[in-house]
């Protein structure tokens, strides 16, 4: 039975709302809610020198980053795969216009190396540790921008991404300096639950304050973790070219909010997956 057939028409706008509504709050109490024996499971297996640190910064600034996650020798690997799927990435007239590359999910399958980090067990374990429960892969891709002053438009304005809680990864493959072209966010403003996530741009009365911004940066091989949740933006300037690659994580079987396609992974990698790793991948 539908729902015009049993509630009156002019109480079905409410009826929607309220359903809608209902749904957010399950999100926020239950999908949202970290699990503290889940934590402490996933922190006692961790293998990553002040884990804990670093998890409990991502706890309550909503953002982290950690210099030097990659030795030389993995962040030369990175660098070559990155120029390789950047040179041969589909002509994209935005991108052009932006001075910059967007290197898109799909093209996750052409990639070992970017397949194989996906399921890092040092990024994994500090993503399940802020979730406090398990995680599944919700995106991958590359950006580059090279030095360009924009005007303020898409991304590169205070927004957050409209999926409530999500964490992204992000893999420098250059330096990106504090007044480069990193990422800029507001400590703390992951902590606010968006039941409306149809706007997610935030105008010029809702934008942050300048002494509440706090800057995603550190040198070639570092990482950096945000929940896209968080008030952030890009900002673009004139400072060096920034390369990096990323992945987003949220806990599967949302309410309110679905989750995106499942990322495609290469098929070498999926070859030797374990239960688990598939579990994360979304393949069983």
């Amino acid at each position: 039975m539908q729902l015009k057939e049993i509630i009156p028409t002019p109480l079905q706008p409410l009826a929607r709302r309220a359903y809608s509504l209902m749904r957010a709050e399950y999100d926020k109490q239950v999908h949202e809610r970290p699990n503290t024996s889940y934590r402490s499971k996933i922190a006692a297996g961790a293998g990553l020198p002040n884990f804990i640190k670093y998890a409990e910064d991502m706890c309550a600034d909503g953002a982290v980053v950690i210099p030097n996650f990659f030795d030389p020798k993995q962040l030369l690997e990175m660098r070559i795969e990155f120029q390789r799927l950047v040179e041969t990435n589909p002509f994209n007239a935005q991108a052009k216009a932006e001075q910059g590359a967007h290197i898109a999910t799909g093209r996750l399958q052409e990639s070992a190396l970017f397949s194989e980090l996906a399921l890092e067990p040092s990024i994994l374990a500090l993503v399940q540790y802020y979730w406090g429960k398990p995680v599944v892969l919700n995106g991958a891709g590359g950006t580059r921008y090279e030095p360009a002053k924009l005007k303020d438009g898409g991304s590169n304005q205070w927004h957050h991404d409209g999926k409530r809680k999500q964490v992204r990864v992000f893999l420098f493959m250059t330096d990106v300096p504090s007044n480069g072209q990193c990422t800029l966010f507001v400590p703390g403003s992951h902590k606010t639950f968006h039941y409306d996530v149809s706007q997610s741009r935030l105008n010029s009365k809702k934008a942050p304050l300048a002494k509440n911004i706090a800057r995603c940066s550190g040198p070639a091989g570092s990482l950096a973790m945000i929940d896209t949740n968080l008030a952030h933006r890009a900002n673009r300037n004139t400072g060096p070219r920034r390369d990096t690659w990323n992945y987003a994580f949220r806990a599967p079987n949302p309410v309110s909010t679905q989750l995106n396609t499942a990322p495609s992974l290469h098929p070498e990698v999926v070859a030797r997956l374990t239960p688990e790793q598939r579990r994360i991948a979304r393949l069983t």
